[in-house]
């Protein structure tokens, strides 16, 4: 009997310990290593979706977007090499309207990839706007080993986006943030004037609330004990210290229009969260939308038109009026 115990009391320390060990790095990894929305998941899940479809003899049919071609989208591929060899690609919808039009920048989340917003493009280019989507490090079809939505991700954007802008048919540039795109997206204005307009959806606080959130969704039991060695481990693989990115607080000092939006989400904190940062706002042109019918929805062809009309309205409204192109070369003939 006693030895049985003994046994048993090994075993427990033996697997607490290996729960402590192992854990973390299955953790870090999710949060490192999210999965990629590419061309490669969306040709999985349409196999998946026809085994399914041929074990339970539904009639049901689907969409499955890989290319804006699908929909029929003037775009044009994008590809940017990074100084240290890496390469972010994504797509750019343009708006055939008008010689020169706005520039809508959207930066995904995580979870997401340009793949997820092709029916963004598509609506938002028949609104007037050239789209832009780009995937970040580690994510989509861009390079990169790991995802990092920190000062990387922050750089290599600040990078970008003036080559966007410098384009002959753009104007002007609004950038849309999805979850830690958003963050991304307030980091980056925190540090430059780059675009004119600010689309938040679904943003966070801090990034300290959002990483704990997403490591909340892989071990919810074990994450108080375990959290501050999932921390530890990520910070030292990343450089990204957590506790840094203060969203809230950065937002306080931005001086352009913003629009705080809930859409796509899976749970009410992330309203919590929208109307936070909203609060947190001090400039005086400012919007909150929350669309309730995309809840558990992924963005895209889920979205409605309401949606889409009312964040093109806000942006439209929070342009400056004349072109910044047209006023340099006034400038320039005097």
């Amino acid at each position: 009997m006693l030895k049985n115990i003994f046994r048993l009391t090994i075993l427990l320390q033996f697997l607490a310990i290996a729960l402590v060990v192992i854990t973390p790095v299955i953790s870090v990894n999710k949060l490192l290593y999210p999965t990629r929305i590419d061309s490669a998941f969306v040709n999985m899940q349409q196999l998946q979706f026809q085994k399914m479809k041929e074990a339970t003899k539904s009639d049901t049919s689907a969409i499955f977007l890989y290319s804006p071609s699908q929909l029929q989208i003037n775009f044009t591929e994008l590809e940017f090499p990074m100084p240290d060899s890496i390469k972010l690609r994504g797509w750019m919808a343009i708006d055939t309207t008008k010689m020169i039009s706005p520039l809508l920048l959207i930066i995904p989340d995580m979870l997401e990839g340009a793949i997820d917003y092709i029916p963004a493009m598509q609506e938002f280019s028949a609104r007037g706007f050239n789209v832009g989507v780009i995937n970040l490090r580690g994510q989509g079809n861009s390079d990169g080993e790991y995802y990092l939505p920190g000062q990387k991700s922050v750089d290599d954007l600040i990078r970008i986006i003036p080559e966007l802008r410098a384009l002959p048919y753009v104007n002007h540039v609004a950038i849309l943030g999805s979850g830690s795109g958003a963050g991304i997206a307030v980091s980056i204005l925190s540090d430059t004037s780059i675009a004119d307009v600010l689309i938040l959806q679904n943003p966070v606080t801090n990034f300290e609330r959002f990483f704990k959130s997403h490591a909340q969704s892989e071990w919810p039991v074990s994450i108080p004990f375990l959290l501050p060695a999932i921390i530890r481990s990520y910070e030292k693989q990343t450089g990204i210290w957590v506790s840094d990115y203060k969203y809230d607080k950065m937002i306080e000092n931005l001086m352009l229009p913003q629009m705080f939006v809930t859409a796509n989400f899976n749970s009410k904190e992330q309203i919590t969260e929208t109307v936070a940062m909203y609060d947190a706002s001090t400039y005086f042109k400012k919007q909150l939308y929350i669309e309730t019918q995309s809840y558990l929805k992924r963005p895209g062809i889920n979205n409605s038109k309401i949606y889409y009309d009312k964040i093109s309205a806000f942006i439209n409204s929070s342009l400056p009026y004349k072109s910044k192109k047209v006023s340099r070369k006034k400038l320039a003939t005097r």
